[in-house]
């Protein structure tokens, strides 16, 4: 079964760290996570602005997460850290230095920026990334995977059953979105086009390990991608969005950067954002190329 091994979950310094540690917690009971680095980034506005120096956040960071993280496996294991500097140039260094396979973060209601911190992770770094609005249910109830057929996607499937099935779900809603550019409709046309798309859905999920999880297939007509997938999972009150960064075109269903990036933008539950695993950038690569993300401090968290 697919596991992380380690996650770096980036804190704010404020009220609403505690959802974002509360669903971190959620991934460590389920044993889908063995160790945790909990990092605040302090950049350069906030050495002006906020009058408390690192030992005082990492007091706060460290007590925060020694009232949540009770309970646990004896194998979870916590770590907490303050750094300086461009908030996500510090995340990306830090994930490439402590190999973390998984981000966590959140995002206020308050803030701008439409989530550009989570958008650029999901977009440069090699590991998933968890992005959990303010507001999200702490909670794993039904999840969703959106897919396009494509090999990227089947990872997602493969992690959002692995999830399930850590969670003790005996199922996962498997969302494709697909259009019909046909000027005239007619109800045989019609049928014919969803039989074809059953079939592709059949043949796609028949590769995939499923670790013994049901996925139930959801097939929907849109044009907009992202809106139909958000769409669907408020129609089933999903708390979890799965998907991958990448994908391929099929019709109208393409999951390609923009629709993640979009859902993202707009989700109000948990969406991870799986990397592909046989197509990860190198790190260090990326870190020379600070064009990538360095763009004034993105407004996040």
């Amino acid at each position: 079964m697919y596991r992380h091994q380690r996650t770096l979950v980036a804190l704010s310094g404020t009220a609403s760290d505690r959802a974002v540690v509360s669903y971190a917690r959620l991934f460590a009971a389920l044993g889908f996570t063995r160790h945790f680095h909990f990092v605040h980034v302090r950049t350069p506005s906030q050495l002006v602005s906020d009058p408390r120096n690192d030992a005082t956040l990492l007091q706060a960071c460290e007590e925060l997460v020694g009232e949540l993280f009770v309970g646990l496996p004896a194998n979870v294991s916590t770590s907490c850290h303050v750094l300086v500097g461009v908030r996500v140039d510090q995340l990306i260094e830090f994930v490439v230095s402590q190999q973390c396979d998984m981000v966590v973060l959140g995002h206020r209601k308050a803030r701008t920026g439409q989530r550009s911190l989570a958008r650029r992770l999901a977009m440069v770094a090699s590991c998933s990334v968890l992005m959990v609005p303010e507001g999200a249910p702490i909670s794993i109830s039904e999840i969703m995977a959106p897919v396009d057929f494509s090999d990227h996607s089947a990872d997602s499937v493969r992690v959002a059953a692995a999830i399930a099935q850590a969670a003790g779900l005996r199922r996962c809603v498997v969302t494709h979105v697909f259009s019909d550019p046909s000027v005239i409709r007619y109800d045989e046309h019609t049928d014919a086009i969803r039989g074809d798309e059953q079939a592709a859905f059949d043949r796609f999920i028949a590769a995939i390990d499923r670790d013994g999880v049901r996925m139930d297939p959801n097939l929907v007509e849109g044009n907009n991608v992202a809106g139909t997938i958000l769409h669907a999972a408020k129609q089933r009150s999903t708390d979890l969005l799965v998907m991958s960064t990448r994908g391929r075109s099929r019709a109208a269903s393409i999951l390609l950067g923009s629709v993640t990036n979009q859902v993202m933008t707009e989700s109000p539950i948990a969406v991870l954002a799986v990397k592909h695993f046989g197509a990860m950038m190198h790190l260090f690569q990326a870190l020379k190329e600070g064009r990538f993300w360095t763009h004034g401090n993105p407004k996040t968290n």
